[in-house]
């Protein structure tokens, strides 16, 4: 099982290195830009509203690049995936000595140990980013960081049996193209809305506005509602993944297996 997650994650390996090389050129970029509203030439020259201003981007700025890493996890898998269906790995896979649930979820496994990882990374980054700007971390980050790991490990884990059952990353990618366009129509129609109603406001405004509906929000039954079901809603839907995963792959291999025997019937008659 150990060689198996080891050889998803050496496939990785050339994604996650580049990825992880832009995110800490971010980070840096980040930090920099904090020391300089405290200490460089933004803190010089620059007015108190607008040092207050930049202040308040800087744990958003990090948030921002831990979901962009996150994100980079199910990207990889999918690439490793893709390389399985166009090379004979799947059909060894199939008639190996491993179990199809060993070689399932091994991806799981490495899949988490990317998100994990992805997490603690991103949240040290917020912890230094606030600590060089001299800002506190934002209640509710870490219940956010949460969040959003089991978001895209779900979302991921829904298209995973999807993958393997097309045997096709290029429909798996349209529909995540789909997810992505859909998400962005939304998140525009949001804003011009917001702007509308509301014709003098920066765009500062609009992040602080949702800050206010989330904060709000946050005090509702509803809210600590879903806060209690949500992480066992996405560990069911990860869970049952996984199971359908390798039920699909299961019937795969019988069908492969049913198929080898009758050609093999079929040339002892000849």
């Amino acid at each position: 099982m150990l060689s198996l997650i080891y050889r998803e994650l050496h496939l990785t390996r050339k994604t996650l290195i580049t990825c992880l090389f832009v995110y800490f050129l971010f980070a840096l970029w980040t930090d920099l830009a904090a020391l300089s509203m405290q200490i460089g030439n933004l803190a010089k020259y620059c007015s108190p509203e607008q040092l207050s201003e930049g202040f308040r981007l800087i744990p958003m700025a990090a948030i921002f690049g831990y979901v962009m890493l996150l994100v980079t996890a199910p990207e990889a898998i999918c690439q490793i995936m893709d390389n399985d269906f166009k090379t004979p790995w799947l059909k060894y896979a199939l008639s190996s000595p491993r179990t199809i649930r060993e070689h399932v979820g091994a991806k799981y496994l490495a899949f988490l140990f990317m998100t994990v990882f992805a997490f603690v990374l991103g949240w040290l980054h917020v912890m230094i980013a606030c600590a060089l700007s001299g800002q506190r971390i934002p209640d509710g980050t870490l219940l956010l960081f949460l969040a959003c790991a089991l978001a895209v490990m779900a979302v991921s884990s829904i298209l995973l049996p999807i993958a393997y059952y097309v045997q096709n990353i290029g429909f798996v990618n349209m529909l995540i193209t789909i997810l992505f366009a859909l998400g962005t129509l939304a998140y525009t129609i949001s804003v011009l809305s917001f702007f509308v109603r509301n014709e003098d406001a920066e765009v500062l405004d609009y992040a602080q506005y949702v800050m206010e509906k989330l904060t709000k929000f946050s005090g509702t039954p509803l809210f600590h509602a879903i806060k209690i079901l949500a992480p066992f809603i996405a560990l069911l839907v990860i869970i049952g993944s996984f199971f359908l995963s390798v039920r699909i792959l299961d019937k795969r291999r019988l069908v492969k297996g049913g198929n080898i025997s009758l050609s093999k019937k079929k040339g002892g008659k000849s």
